[in-house]
Order: C-alpha cells, then structure tokens, then sequence
C-alpha cells in the first residue's frame, strides 16, 4: 500500500511542478489516469480544480473542489482553495465562510490567511487585510508575499513608465485610449460586465474593427481602467509592478484590437 501511495504523490508532484510551469495539457494527461486509478484520493479533484483555475475555468474548479470536499471534509486545504475559486467569481460570503472552515480546521494554513486578506481587502479593511498577508508570508515566504503598495502618484508614474515600454504597434494607438486607475472595481460594475473582483484591468469601448465614421457613439474615446490594489496584489517589488502594469495594458489594448481572450493567450497576453 505504501508503494501505492508514493507513487500516487510522485505522480501529483509532477502534474503540480506541470500546472506551475504552465503546461496544463500535460499535467491533464497525468491528471486523467490519476482520477481512474485513485477515484477516492481527494488530492486529485483539488489539483484538478489547480489546473482548471489556471486556465480561468472557474466553474469547473469550482465543481472540483467541492467533490475533493466530498472526498476528505475534514482538509483546510480544499476549502481555502475552494474559497479563493468563490472570492474569483464574486462570491464572496460563501468565499468568507470557506475561510473561516479551512482556518478552524488549521490554523497555520497560509492560502487561507491569503484568501482572508483578499477577502477584507475587498471589504475595505484594510488593516485586516495587511495582518493577513503578513501571517500568510511568515507561515510560507516563498508561497506568500506582502502585496508592494504604492501612492496613487506612484502608480500613475509606473503606469507612464509601463505604456512607454510598450511595443511601438501598441504604444502608437495609446493615444486614443484614456487610461484610468482606481483601486478596485465596484459591485455595481461587476455584474454588468461578467468580470470577477479581483481583475487586474478592463476596457470599455468599441474595438478599432467596430468603429464606424457613420456612428458618433462608435469613436467615443476607448477607456482602461486598472485596478490598483489587485495589481499591486501579484507584485513583490517596484520592478513587478511596472511589469504586471505593461502586462494588462497589452491585454486591455489587445481588446482594442479586436482580439478575444483566445487570441491574448495564444500571444501569451492572456
């Protein structure tokens, strides 16, 4: 049985190391023959609910995640996972309550101190979200970190600073956009738009294919807006925060371009 076992984590291990390094085809693979021969190992539904969530398939993680739940209820792991898939769709009571079940159940769970700290930020408790994200960094430094800030002068310099670093196709139709900041995006923007609380950008507007002369509301100004505390969220330093900040206004310009989010990923833009 022990042998069993090993192998069964090597296996995880590897399609782990895989999601990581962005190769979630592969991992599928291994992923695949693991739920067939391992159909009560929870650890397998909650790698495949990884490997959905890195592709932005947050239903099916979602449905994952519950069946690991099913599996082992008595995991932290699974629930702070769980919790951080709802806190990406917007679900963000039922996200509190998974927090709180992956904390009574272990107390030094990192990715749950993590989730919480989301969670309070998006509540506007601020000072709850920076002990958060310091316990989640102490329990695991090299999983967690404390998010860089900035003031909002900062920020809309590392924005100047990002847009000229942009390629010179992209850059030269900069200066139709009007690119804003605000901290987060509002409840009232959300369901409008499909998008979750914890995107890092958006664009509003007529991409370039859609604009007609004959239509006036057609060349009204494209709009950005960047949210600042989800982007200084991913970012340890000044130097990932103007890269994280090119990195969605390619995105955000790449919609302009008429491109979905299909074509982003293939450019790696995604």
């Amino acid at each position: 049985m022990a042998e069993f076992v090993e192998d069964l984590q090597a296996m995880l291990d590897t399609a782990s190391a895989l999601i990581s390094q962005d190769e979630v085809d592969q991992a599928w693979l291994i992923l695949n023959r693991l739920e067939n021969e391992y159909p009560d190992a929870a650890d397998v539904p909650a790698l495949m609910a990884d490997a959905a969530m890195a592709v932005g398939d947050f239903e099916y993680a979602l449905e994952l995640y519950d069946h690991a739940i099913e599996l082992d209820p008595e995991w932290s792991d699974a629930y702070s996972a769980r919790a951080e898939c709802l806190a990406e769709m917007g679900q963000l009571p039922e996200a509190v309550n998974d927090v709180d079940k992956a904390l009574r159940l272990d107390s030094a769970n990192p990715q749950a101190h993590w989730v919480r700290a989301v969670l309070a930020e998006l509540g506007g408790k601020d000072r709850v979200a920076e002990d958060a994200y310091r316990t989640a960094a102490q329990i695991d430094p090299d999983g967690y970190h404390v998010p860089i800030r900035a003031t909002r002068r900062t920020f809309d310099q590392a924005v100047k600073k990002a847009i000229g670093l942009l390629p010179p196709a992209f850059k030269a139709r900069m200066t139709d956009v009007d690119v804003y900041v605000k901290d987060l995006p509002g409840p009232d923007e959300r369901p409008e738009s499909g998008l979750g609380p914890l995107i890092m950008g958006a664009y509003d507007g007529f991409t370039m294919t859609e604009r007609q002369p004959s239509d006036p509301w057609s060349q009204m100004p494209p709009r950005i807006c960047l949210y600042q505390k989800n982007i200084e969220r991913v970012c340890r330093t000044r130097a990932d925060l103007v890269r994280e900040i090119e990195i969605t206004l390619l995105h955000e310009v790449g919609h302009y371009f008429g491109l979905e989010d299909e074509d982003l990923q293939r450019i790696d833009l995604g």
